[in-house]
């Protein structure tokens, strides 16, 4: 098991926690105002939430439910734990809500066959896998949130890798959370600069050495864009979803796939650049 790391700072009552690598990304964590056990005590529970969630959803972890899903649901019905059956619910609605460009199959969700009755799952194709690198972050930090609200924190800022991240409350000298848009071109420039207060962002594009990770499901080709998308929401799971989806979603599209989500239009952007 990877170590996680953690520093209190008394004077201004301010816990740091941090894992090097989670679900393929350094995780940070923020906590203002807790006294240093209680603290401790709710950065322990995320961390056990963290290693659970990428237990469920690694799909290279030969181990993991997903890639046990992946691995035997062609050649007979799977059937799945109750969350997984509840992640995959959420993902077909996701893919209806986005005209079918969310597929966490990156090929034709149209080939995966729920039996609801046995809460089962089948594969009607061959090579068909799931994958849910499009989502598990914005489902890792709603369950994160849900942690932080349970045990009182609403002062908190959380960073997935500067992709996905979650502000409750404020910067306590200021009124929110301010957090930079890097252009992933250029190395040291700031596009734009997004308040968070009690909302999310996530935020995908390409960069000058990673191009080929966000795929088309109805061509099967890599966006290779100079483009970064910004969606802000209250659901970090609505923002993951977006981000993807926009980057890849036709202009013609747009406006009836975003109309469907609860985000914040204000502070949602594409940037070409």
């Amino acid at each position: 098991m990877q170590s996680a790391f953690s520093d209190y700072y008394d004077s201004s009552s301010m816990f740091h926690g941090f894992l090097p690598n989670i679900m393929g990304t350094r995780f940070d964590i923020v906590i203002i105002g807790k006294g240093k056990n209680e603290a401790e005590e709710v950065w322990e529970k995320i961390l056990s939430e963290l290693r659970r969630l990428e237990r469920m959803l690694n799909r290279f972890d030969r181990e993991s439910e997903v890639a046990q899903i992946n691995l035997r649901a062609y050649e007979h019905s799977v059937k799945v734990s109750e969350e997984m059956w509840s992640i995959l619910m959420d993902c077909r609605y996701y893919h209806q809500a986005t005209l079918g460009l969310f597929d966490i199959t990156l090929k034709d969700f149209s080939k995966v066959i729920f039996n609801e009755d046995q809460r089962s799952v089948y594969f009607s194709q061959k090579n068909i896998h799931l994958d849910f690198g499009g989502y598990a972050k914005g489902y890792a930090l709603k369950k994160i949130k849900d942690i932080l609200l349970e045990t009182d924190i609403h002062q908190c800022f959380v960073d997935f890798g500067n992709s996905s991240i979650l502000g409750l409350g404020h910067h306590p000298y200021g009124n929110s959370w301010k957090v930079g848009i890097k252009n992933p071109f250029v190395e040291g420039e700031i596009i734009d600069e997004i308040e968070l207060r009690d909302e999310s962002l996530s935020t995908s594009g390409n960069t000058s050495s990673y191009t080929k990770h966000i795929i088309n499901p109805f061509s099967g080709e890599y966006n290779d864009e100079r483009k970064l998308v910004c969606v802000v929401s209250r659901n970090p799971i609505e923002a993951e979803v977006l981000t993807t989806t926009l980057m890849i979603a036709p202009p013609d599209n747009k406006k009836t796939i975003i109309n469907r989500f609860d985000i914040n239009t204000d502070k949602t952007g594409e940037y070409n650049l």
